[in-house]
């Protein structure tokens, strides 16, 4: 059985994928405690320059992106249909809410970098190399053996 070999540009969005998914999940866990300690702790919530709010949106956010993130990442490396469209959208509505967000407290520097990423995947996914992988390579399949 002969195999093809990944494009950069789907290996590429698939390492995008993963650091996107590690960041956003770390990042929002972070935040997640950082909003819990300016409810809790006075001296945090007296020197927060965002609402707590804001930061539980930001969370919010980052964990349905990180949590997308992952599961693209394994659609991308198992070639399953639908891959780039689901990397595609899932990517660009993360950057199209970040961007409608920007007046007020939830998007900030990071997130825009973020969303700056997310459309670099996005636009990844739909380069040249990457639809005619995704719509001519066979899927990544698991042997399994059996006994018996």
């Amino acid at each position: 059985m002969t195999t093809r070999t990944r494009p950069g540009a789907v290996s590429t969005v698939l390492i995008l994928l993963i650091l996107v998914a590690v960041y956003q999940l770390i990042g929002s866990l972070a935040a997640l405690t950082g909003a819990a300690a300016m409810e809790t702790v006075d001296a945090v919530a007296e020197s927060a320059s965002v609402p707590t709010w804001a930061v539980l949106t930001a969370a919010g956010i980052g964990l349905a992106y990180g949590t997308a993130a992952v599961v693209l990442a394994v659609m991308v490396h198992r070639n399953r249909p639908g891959t780039r469209k689901a990397v595609t959208t899932v990517n660009t509505a993360y950057a199209v809410v970040i961007l409608a967000l920007l007046t007020t407290p939830v998007s900030g520097i990071p997130e825009i970098v973020m969303a700056g990423i997310a459309l670099i995947v996005a636009g990844l996914a739909n380069s040249t190399s990457a639809k005619e992988f995704f719509s001519t390579a066979p899927p990544v399949e698991r042997t399994h053996s059996r006994t018996g």
